[in-house]
């Protein structure tokens, strides 16, 4: 009888999205399993409260992981667990070391790994184990704290309930996935101008030159949300009544907690890689390059912008954007 469960996730926040789509299939077969989650400190934020997750297991690979004592405390801790069930969705040795004794590897165990996006490919991967497919669902908790944040926020800011707001991400982590700040700052006047809409960038400073960029010259009529904790970010964008942003882990989350969004892709691929619940809402360049998808397709980005927006972004026109944001609020 399975009674003590851990997934072993990934570090990044995007992948550690879609990881905890396996979280509620194994609750429902194991409703009285404890389930532990273990992730990095980044991702931790997102996994705290989870729906159906009982212990959050956080390994700081700044502090603990600099050294191999670091890392023998970790596993120490981990074996005292005496989990009877491993469940791991990246390349891993660890749960061999723990003595583990039953251990499902989605490397090993899902044979045919067609290009699919990977929230299919773990539902497979625990239907071959006994698990019955059902629709994925994802049960983030936003609770109290986000609330008054997101309150207190919209107060500051001089927002009411009856304002419409779209939810832009103009700084993903690689640049060459970002859409210009010009066409965003071209849809934010388009949207306010024509419809009275109010927009909200999220990010945060971080030093990198096309940050630095893109923070010196977003248009100032443009709110800039720069939160502290991911959560609180979802809890605006959750009152946003569409979001767009390029494949990002913020664009992910939306599409996770049922907010409505629009993806702008070019270097990612589209067919695999979408928002899990917003496939059809993809926006690319009309005019495909030979290089499209550079990742995962090529092993490097054939453009070679470090910082600045890839071809393919520059490509995405402003007035196919707003043609897609008048689509899902139905304006004239």
């Amino acid at each position: 009888m399975i009674k003590n469960i851990l997934i072993i996730s990934h570090s990044n926040i995007g992948d550690v999205c879609y990881d905890l789509a396996v979280v509620s299939p194994l609750r429902r077969q194991f409703p009285q399993a404890k389930i532990s989650f273990f992730t990095s400190k980044r991702a931790e934020n997102i996994v705290r409260g989870y729906k159906g997750i009982n212990e959050v297991i956080v390994f700081d690979k700044e502090a603990r992981g600099r050294s191999a004592r670091g890392r023998l405390q970790v596993m120490c801790a981990l074996a005292k667990a005496r989990f009877d069930l491993a469940i791991v969705l990246k390349r891993t040795l660890m749960p061999y070391f723990l003595g583990i004794p039953r251990v499902w590897n989605i490397r090993r165990d899902l044979k045919t790994h067609a290009l699919e996006h990977v929230v299919d490919s773990y539902l497979e991967f625990l239907f071959a184990h006994g698990i019955e497919r059902q629709k994925a669902e994802f049960g983030f908790a936003l609770g109290k704290e986000e609330d008054d944040f997101s309150k207190a926020f919209f107060a500051k800011e001089g927002i009411t309930e009856k304002e419409r707001l779209v939810g832009i991400f103009p700084l993903a982590a690689w640049s060459v996935k970002n859409w210009p700040v010009d066409k965003w700052n071209e849809l934010a006047g388009l949207l306010q101008g024509r419809y009275g809409i109010k927009v909200i960038a999220f990010g945060k400073y971080n030093g990198d030159p096309y940050n630095k960029m893109v923070l010196a010259n977003i248009s100032r009529k443009i709110i800039f949300a720069q939160t502290p904790a991911l959560k609180q970010a979802m809890a605006l964008i959750k009152r946003c009544s569409v979001f767009i942003g390029p494949d990002s882990s913020l664009l992910h989350l939306a599409s996770c907690i049922g907010s409505e969004v629009i993806g702008l892709y070019g270097p990612t691929s589209r067919e695999y890689i979408y928002p899990y619940f917003h496939r059809q809402n993809i926006i690319t360049a009309k005019k495909n390059l030979d290089c499209m998808p550079c990742y995962p397709r090529q092993k490097f980005c054939p453009c070679k912008k470090n910082y600045s927006a890839g071809t393919c972004m520059e490509n995405i026109g402003v007035e196919d954007v707003l043609a897609a944001v008048c689509q899902k609020l139905n304006l004239a």
